[in-house]
């Protein structure tokens, strides 16, 4: 699972409906309080390569892309991009 971050709010639910009518799975979540890039609001995808080019496309900025990676403690995220 990949966790999208964006500049502003605006920004972050332009991203979902573009996803949601190219018929993506996202997941719209808080932004996780160890990552501090942001608005505030996280987008979930299962493929940012993909996602990200569609946003891309629609001329939809995304600050920041984590890997999620879940252990016994909870979850980490990695900085992709």
């Amino acid at each position: 699972m990949y966790i999208l971050t964006f500049p502003s709010t605006h920004m972050a639910i332009y991203a979902e409906k573009a996803l949601l009518q190219a018929g993506f799975s996202v997941g719209v979540m808080p932004l996780p309080s160890s990552i501090k890039a942001g608005c505030g609001i996280a987008l979930r995808v299962d493929d940012y390569i993909v996602s990200r080019e569609l946003l891309t496309k629609n001329n939809i900025v995304v600050s920041e892309v984590y890997q999620a990676l879940h252990d016994v403690q909870g979850a980490e995220y990695a900085k992709i991009v």
